[in-house]
């Protein structure tokens, strides 16, 4: 991806899906946006909640896995590192910093940004795991119905959370 530049109370001028939640890789940092109808203590609690990362692999299929307190109960995000472009996650055992994007629906206004970290064990799977996506052959229908399979046996974020490869909370690994 090019540069982007972000700023509260600037536009958001890309696609996001309306009343939804979307990442990119922007440069190696994973950028999760949320696009939904904000109030006041939505936005406070957005800032201000602690985040809690998680990654679910199966079939060489990865979702992201987060929940914000007071914002958003656990949630997750199908990813493939073949739909970013030329972007990768190199593992050089450093943290690895998520970009939080609010984004009000209704007129595109950027609400809130939040810079979160994870640890370089976080950093490390999440790399391994999408070096190995990146070795399989990709086809969009196939991709699809892998996330669509996995849907059917984990039909929520809580469900993943079970088999989660690594889950944290302010970038300190919890117990799996």
């Amino acid at each position: 991806m090019d540069t982007l530049r972000l700023a509260v109370g600037e536009k958001f001028d890309h696609d996001v899906p309306p009343e939804g939640m979307s990442i990119a890789l922007m440069n190696g940092v994973p950028m999760l946006l949320f696009n939904f109808s904000v109030t006041e203590k939505n936005i406070a609690a957005f800032l201000h909640g602690s985040i809690s990362f998680g990654l679910f692999s199966e079939n060489n299929s990865l979702f992201f896995l987060f929940k914000i307190d007071r914002f958003l109960d656990w949630s997750d995000l199908a990813f493939t590192i073949h739909l970013a472009q030329d972007e990768k996650i190199e593992d050089n055992q450093s943290y690895l910093p998520f970009s939080l994007v609010l984004i009000e629906s209704s007129t595109s206004i950027i609400k809130a940004l939040r810079m979160v970290t994870v640890s370089p064990e976080f950093r490390s799977v999440l790399a391994r795991i999408t070096q190995q996506q990146a070795l399989e052959r990709f086809d969009t229908i196939d991709y699809y119905k892998k996330i669509g399979a996995i849907y059917k046996k984990y039909p929520s974020a809580s469900s993943m959370l079970k088999k989660v490869a690594i889950i944290e909370q302010g970038g300190i690994t919890l117990p799996g």
